[in-house]
């Protein structure tokens, strides 16, 4: 009798974690879909508004902004990718840094959208590498480049984590592949030169450079996160918003 109870609760807990990781995969990708779908909103009026003389940027996205704030108070919303963009994210705000715009969006300060066509990937890029915005993100390494500028513009990205899992599939990125990355300034078209694996300790990875660069870092190997993988590209084309 004991052995039967035993084996039921074992069963109740396997499937709790079961749920539960199916549930943390859904609200990772509900909170990317979300986040994404702002920032291309927002975008796209940056890019409209860069079209007329009449209007400026911030002007714009502040509009953009306030339009979304009232638009969370409209219950006939539909429930589509866009709507939900539109009424579910908590806080939008706007900061300047150097000469990018930042959008506070679901508490992470996002950057812009990165994409790895070889992998399927499309992942939103946010300020800081803490736990918060890994959950949510990628992270910038703060003090390095941002996107487009001369210097090494670093990222962060978890694979097979609890939360997420964006940079799972980066070690199937081969030299040539492209990196791309959209902002509010345009977007930054970046080839991968270099992939390798360092210890945990070889920062250097991230020093600065004379040229446009990007460097993706990741724990290696999955699961076990001894290492960490490294890839590195330079900038291969960037345009305007």
């Amino acid at each position: 009798m004991k052995i039967h109870i035993l084996g039921a609760i074992l069963v109740v807990v396997g499937l709790s974690i079961i749920i539960y990781g199916l549930y943390i995969r859904y609200d990772t990708l509900h909170t990317q879909r979300k986040i994404i779908q702002q920032f291309e909103n927002i975008a796209q009026k940056i890019d409209e508004a860069d079209k007329s003389a009449n209007n400026t940027r911030v002007d714009v996205i502040a509009s953009e902004v306030n339009n979304t704030t009232d638009g969370a108070n409209d219950s006939t919303a539909e429930s589509t990718a866009e709507g939900e963009a539109n009424n579910d994210v908590d806080s939008i705000n706007i900061e300047q840094h150097t000469d990018d715009i930042l959008l506070e969006i679901d508490g992470i300060n996002v950057i812009g959208i990165m994409e790895i066509p070889k992998i399927d990937l499309k992942v939103a890029v946010a300020e800081g590498t803490d736990k918060k915005t890994l959950k949510k993100a990628v992270g910038h390494f703060e003090g390095t480049a941002m996107p487009g500028e001369a210097g090494n513009f670093a990222v962060a990205g978890h694979r097979s984590y609890t939360y997420n899992e964006f940079f799972n599939r980066l070690d199937e990125v081969e030299v040539g592949d492209e990196i791309k990355v959209k902002t509010t300034k345009g977007e930054f078209v970046y080839e991968v030169t270099d992939i390798f694996v360092v210890e945990p300790h070889e920062v250097w990875v991230l020093d600065p450079t004379p040229e446009p660069t990007i460097t993706l870092v990741t724990c290696t190997p999955i699961r076990v996160a001894t290492h960490r993988l490294i890839v590195k590209g330079k900038l291969k084309s960037q345009s305007s918003v």
